[in-house]
């Protein structure tokens, strides 16, 4: 889908010819020509807001104090008004850019790439973050750090009884035999063999039940191996 951009800006001319260049880059625009429309154009699902300060109705600053808590789109002020104290204002209230009028097509495609390629790396940073700490069954598991914690309360797992128990959470109810888990855990060249499972399997649930947490979830399938049983 296309990024939504939002131009509120008063003068017609200076509009339609944003709005034509930005529907030139593949954007879908659109247009509020005073600072009312301005706001109630805005809870459509912006992706950018185009915002000029001096419009009737209700300035751009007005626009962006009233939406702010609303709309966490990147907003870019558009204003001959250039002065720093409208631009601390501007900024302050949530602006994330200023644009001085006369100002260029190209200088302003610039400050909207480099907008959403910050934001998408944000969005970015924070999928990863969140896929490195997981709750699962009230577990808190930490994959960077690897650490897990229930209750506030680090369990102190061994690397190799840590990646036992991530190995089952990610795969709830799928059973794993004893020489899947050893090869995970161990590698394929690792020392040992595959009945040092049982031994990791025996330390994890008593760790999980010294820390209060039911082991019960980490179930023996008879003959076959193991699976973590969630509810």
């Amino acid at each position: 889908m296309n990024k939504r951009i939002l131009i509120a800006e008063d003068e017609e001319d200076m509009r339609k010819i944003l709005s034509l260049h930005l529907n030139s880059k593949g954007y879908e625009v659109l247009e509020a020509k005073d600072g009312i429309e301005a706001v109630d154009r805005a809870k459509q699902n912006i992706d950018l807001i185009l915002l000029d300060i001096m419009m009737p109705g209700m300035d751009g600053l007005q626009v962006c104090k009233k939406i702010r808590s609303q709309v966490a789109c990147p907003i870019i002020f558009i204003s001959a008004a250039s002065n720093d104290m409208n631009k601390m204002k501007a900024f302050s209230l949530g602006g994330d850019d200023f644009i001085s009028k006369p100002f260029s097509l190209k200088e302003l495609m610039y400050k909207i790439e480099a907008l959403f390629k910050m934001k998408e790396r944000l969005l970015q940073n924070y999928e990863e973050n969140k896929r490195q700490r997981m709750i699962i069954d009230d577990l808190l598991v930490d994959i960077s750090s690897r650490e897990m914690m229930y209750n506030k309360q680090v369990i102190p797992f061994t690397k190799k009884e840590f990646d036992l128990l991530v190995l089952l959470l990610s795969s709830p109810k799928q059973i794993f035999t004893k020489d899947q888990i050893y090869e995970s855990i161990s590698g394929i060249d690792g020392q040992g063999d595959a009945n040092s499972v049982v031994e990791h399997i025996k330390n994890v649930r008593s760790k999980l039940s010294s820390a209060g947490f039911p082991d019960n979830y980490l179930q023996t399938v008879w003959g076959i191996g193991y699976q973590w049983n969630n509810r």
